[in-house]
């Protein structure tokens, strides 16, 4: 990227994109990357004291677009936080270092080589290999605090439009397919909350500079949770204790999971960048037999990055009966525009890294937990065979979630949620989600998923970006994926697929392990 391109004018104040939806409960939902970097972006430019973050990865070039409908603005995130630790903020930044994925070691070199105050800007590292620190935690002035969906990478950047194609995301992470998430802007207890948990990760880090070994403070005590319809209580996983200082072992997710899971009486609705758990099919499973007039929809990658998902998720939701189950929806999003002047249309799967789980819109949890054993109890869970349980057993990523318990008559949190994802997903600005039509929702999804795929079958012309929805197939490629689901040749040049990977990428993860050990 040219370096005059990437110094242009900074993103304007968040509160203008439409995707935002914020709630009486203290509770901001961001959805896609372009909204939630925008509100991150406004809150660290006007943070006081301090700004912490845990991460994945973040890479020193990421860049945060305006969202569509924006004037044109580009904004480097490293460069927000230089800026911030110049006006003396405290500035933490809390990486994963293993062997599998180090971008704290080049993020150190690029603020050093911009002259960065150490004082005031401090990287540490989490090295826990094969464990990774899954978390994406930002904590602005100990009042605000972000679950933030993707890592800070290039590859992650999308808007609501998802566009098929987009110079603005490389290929690199995610072979450039548009990418949906979810993050939660949280303030009161649930932020002081996460503040701790970021205090006790600081303390616990591998990887720390010369100079900085000085541990941070005690964890602040949790602030009483927000007065209101919904109460917010923040869970996490943390892998075994290895020595002093590092947070304890905790499987705090799964069994909230489980229990909000068993509250389910009409609809849960899941969407999940891996569904292979084999307690969560099972807990699905068990809630479908207990309640007859309960309606399952999810919402699944068909190509997830780490390819042995695929397989794991197929054979689990058949094995469990839910691939034919009457009352379970599977579904996957796709994306579609014009591509040039010849009239073809390109389409390309929308890659899911969202992690939410709503059940009856009285209950939700979203963080950055997937549904697989490294995230929610211990890897070893995800293998049939004797060598991967052995070899995998308690291995378990630093991951974290926020669960929303709506108690009073009035709350709407967990509704504005779905409502806000199932507008984006159905391409239906004004639905209405409160009330179900007439035969239930799955009969929507069904239905409407049926009329995306005629369109297509029927090669209609487009002169905007879409999403489209379709079943979720069982097949390998999106050419026969989209055969499929949906019933389309191709026969003639009418569709180009952007997305088609090799039988390599589909079976062996090759840009995942390139990713990870780059």
């Amino acid at each position: 990227m040219p370096a005059d391109v990437a110094q242009a004018l900074r993103a304007p104040a968040a509160d203008a994109h439409h995707s935002r939806t914020d709630t009486a409960a203290g509770i901001t939902w961001l959805i896609d990357n372009a909204e939630a970097y925008a509100a991150l972006i406004d809150a660290c430019r006007t943070a006081r004291t301090s700004i912490w973050i845990t991460q994945l990865a973040f890479d020193a070039d990421c860049v945060a677009y305006a969202a569509a409908g924006e004037p044109t603005t580009i904004t480097r995130i490293a460069d927000v936080l230089l800026e911030a630790s110049a006006r003396a903020v405290d500035v933490r930044i809390l990486l994963n270092s293993s062997m599998l994925l180090d971008t704290a070691t080049p993020l150190r070199a690029h603020y050093a080589a911009a002259h960065a105050d150490g004082a005031c800007l401090r990287i540490r590292g989490i090295s826990r290999f094969p464990q990774l620190l899954h978390a994406k935690i930002v904590v602005v002035d100990g009042r605000e605090a972000f679950l933030v969906g993707s890592p800070f990478a290039n590859g992650y950047w999308d808007d609501s439009q998802h566009l098929p194609t987009d110079e603005r995301r490389p290929p690199r992470e995610l072979g450039g397919r548009p990418l949906h998430d979810l993050s939660l802007r949280l303030s009161g207890g649930a932020a002081s909350t996460l503040g701790a948990a970021f205090v006790e990760l600081w303390n616990g880090a591998d990887d720390i500079a010369a100079g900085d070994e000085e541990p941070m403070c005690a964890a602040m005590d949790a602030a009483p949770e927000p007065d209101g319809d919904v109460a917010i209580r923040i869970v996490q996983s943390a892998p075994r204790v290895r020595r002093a200082l590092q947070p304890p072992e905790r499987t705090e997710i799964l069994p909230a999971l489980l229990e909000g899971l068993a509250r389910a009486r009409r609809l849960v609705y899941v969407e999940h960048q891996y569904l292979s758990s084999l307690a969560v099919i099972g807990a699905l499973r068990a809630a479908l037999d207990h309640e007859p007039g309960l309606e399952v929809i999810v919402v699944l990658n068909q190509n997830p990055d780490v390819t042995a998902y695929r397989g794991w998720q197929n054979l689990r939701l058949a094995a469990s009966g839910l691939f034919d189950h009457p009352r379970v929806g599977l579904f996957a999003l796709w994306t579609a525009a014009p591509c040039d002047a010849s009239g073809r249309t390109v389409i390309n799967q929308v890659f899911v890294h969202s992690k939410v789980v709503v059940v009856d819109d009285r209950w939700a949890m979203v963080g950055s937990a997937n549904l697989d054993g490294v995230s929610l109890q211990t890897y070893g869970d995800d293998f049939s065979g004797w060598l991967g349980q052995h070899v995998f057993r308690g291995v378990r990523n630093f991951d974290v979630a926020a669960v929303l318990s709506a108690t009073g008559p009035t709350a709407r949190a967990v509704l504005e949620l779905r409502t806000a994802l199932w507008r984006e997903h159905l391409d239906a600005p004004d639905l209405d989600a409160e009330a179900a039509p007439a035969g239930g929702w799955l009969q929507e999804w069904r239905r409407r998923a049926a009329e995306h795929a005629r369109w297509l079958c029927a090669g209609a012309a487009i002169d905007a970006p879409r999403i489209i929805l379709l079943p979720y197939s069982r097949s390998s490629t999106p050419i026969r994926q989209l055969g499929e689901a949906a019933g389309v040749t191709f026969a003639n040049d009418g569709l180009v697929v952007a997305f088609d990977p090799s039988w390599a990428e589909v079976h062996l993860s090759p840009n995942w392990l390139r990713n990870m050990l780059a």
